[in-house]
């Protein structure tokens, strides 16, 4: 993804299905705290990776992981549609969408049944927080093939 300018990846509701909510939490906000823009880094970059865009971010800062997916102010109104029409979501990492391992496999169940996608992208990468190591795109799209891609930590993208 080198030479890929990340703001190009966030543009409007085309209906390509490839159309995905960008979802950010933090607990708290502090100014010291570089999260938000190391989330947004990550999430555009696991969109680009796969060819989908960020048509808007679902940003809930001072949210516990705790927090129903469904009742946070800013991604529960997408999830209950409210919002408008989306493919799929898109997070730096699972506890960005909950800390409930309930929470989080009905929110997933939620995209599977609706036929959307969901992604992940783990910042695991040894010696470093912000090396993009793992991602997971999984969109359920009538007519569309499903496709997983997995990022390798030399940076190809090889299917399932």
């Amino acid at each position: 993804m080198r030479g890929t300018d990340l703001n190009a990846i966030e543009r409007p509701y085309d209906g390509c299905g490839k159309c995905l909510l960008g979802v950010r939490r933090l607990s708290r906000v502090k100014l010291a705290t570089s999260s938000p823009e190391r989330q947004r880094e990550n999430v555009l970059f696991a969109a680009a990776s796969v060819g989908a865009h960020i048509i808007r971010w679902a940003d809930d800062w001072e949210v516990s992981g705790a927090t129903d997916p469904v009742t946070r102010p800013s991604l529960g109104p997408w999830l209950r549609d409210e919002k408008g029409p989306y493919d799929g979501l898109v997070a730096a990492a699972v506890d960005r969408l909950g800390r409930n391992v309930v929470d989080c496999l009905n929110t997933g169940y939620k995209m599977r049944d609706e036929k959307r996608c969901s992604s992940r992208m783990d910042t695991t990468e040894p010696g470093t927080s912000t090396t993009p190591r793992t991602r997971t795109v999984s969109p359920w799209k009538p007519g569309v093939r499903r496709w997983n891609c997995a990022r390798s930590s030399a940076g190809t993208v090889t299917p399932p």
